[in-house]
């Protein structure tokens, strides 16, 4: 085992606060790297600042790692020029060969850590150095994939002409969908295993665990929250559980992936219409009508629908999104 400190530089550098630097976009701007982090951690960029005279951004490809805070020890390896924060290193390897996987490979050790530590108690300024981490690489990290956006722009079918939703005719959505509810399950009621467990959030496809449970429903269909983050539908491809959070949409007739995609963006909409105090419970649920397109029989046109979804272009995500990050290793390694 090596330490930190014989593979990389560590340096701790400035006091840069964000709130007093000029704040502009990230074509124009340099990237800002703060204390936060975590699987939505935007590879810790706060936001971006204008240069500053005199000072040089720090160099694509190096390691951040926040020192304190609730995120501690988040690390990400940085894809643009970047200044930083308070209480967050930078990690120059010492090899300078160092490939890019044995950099992410390296940041993922260092998250293993923060268990040593806690924020506002024993903080890892002084100490960051000493951690040990393995002196070679694993054979797997040389042949794991790193994900990228290449190709997310392009649409997979031609361009569709959207006619005008207004003039969409309404459907309850119970028509349409079986709709039942998920079942309450503690989180001490749960073991980390292989099943994803859909709760009432909105960012991950709205997985907030993997558990060892059996699932309770089969994929192909949607899961829409009445609580929490209200309305905010996905689409389930694999078999999965759900909370008492969730309602769980079942079509009740053939459709495919892409139609149903399209429907969850229109139930989005909906959200608006409810609270914590107007729950989207059971029985407003399956009697919420919905616009969508129609056939010439009036009834919902499933292909004009799939044929949408598969034309969109999808917007490619900010570096700041960047998937470099710690948690890379998560899907890259094996089991």
């Amino acid at each position: 085992m090596s330490t930190l400190n014989d593979l990389f530089q560590i340096e701790y550098g400035n006091k840069f606060d964000m709130n007093k630097m000029t704040r502009t976009d990230r074509l124009a701007g340099v990237a800002f790297v703060g204390r936060i982090g975590g699987l939505n951690g935007k590879s810790g960029i706060a936001g971006f600042v204008e240069p500053l005279a005199g000072v040089k951004p720090y160099s694509p490809g190096l390691l951040t790692v926040a020192l304190g805070g609730s995120r501690l020890l988040s690390t990400y390896v940085q894809q643009l020029p970047f200044y930083r924060a308070q209480n967050v290193a930078v990690l120059s390897p010492r090899n300078e060969e160092m490939s890019t996987k044995g950099r992410l490979f390296y940041a993922m050790c260092i998250r293993a850590n923060a268990f040593r530590y806690s924020a506002f108690g024993r903080e890892a300024n002084r100490t960051l150095g000493t951690l040990e981490v393995p002196d070679d690489l694993p054979d797997w990290v040389s042949t794991a994939q790193i994900p990228t956006y290449s190709g997310l722009s392009r649409a997979i079918a031609p361009d569709v002409d959207l006619n005008d939703p207004h003039e969409w005719p309404r459907f309850v959505l119970e028509d349409l969908f079986t709709v039942k509810k998920g079942r309450r399950v503690t989180k001490a009621q749960r073991v980390p295993g292989t099943t994803r467990f859909i709760g009432a959030s909105e960012k991950n496809n709205g997985i907030t665990d993997m558990c060892d449970l059996e699932p309770m429903f089969d994929s192909h269909c949607l899961t829409v929250p009445y609580n929490g983050s209200v309305g905010f539908a996905f689409y389930q491809d694999r078999p999965f559980c759900a909370s008492d959070d969730v309602q769980v949409l079942i079509p009740k007739e053939e459709v495919t992936r892409w139609a149903l995609l399209f429907v969850a963006t229109i139930i989005r909409v909906e959200k608006t219409r409810f609270s914590y105090g107007y729950k989207w419970n059971m029985a407003r649920m399956k009697k919420t009508t919905i616009r969508l397109p129609a056939d010439a029989s009036g009834e919902p046109d499933w292909a004009y629908m799939d044929s949408i979804m598969r034309a969109c272009r999808s917007r490619r995500p900010s570096p700041r999104g960047s998937a470099m990050c710690a948690t890379w290793t998560r899907k890259s390694r094996p089991r």
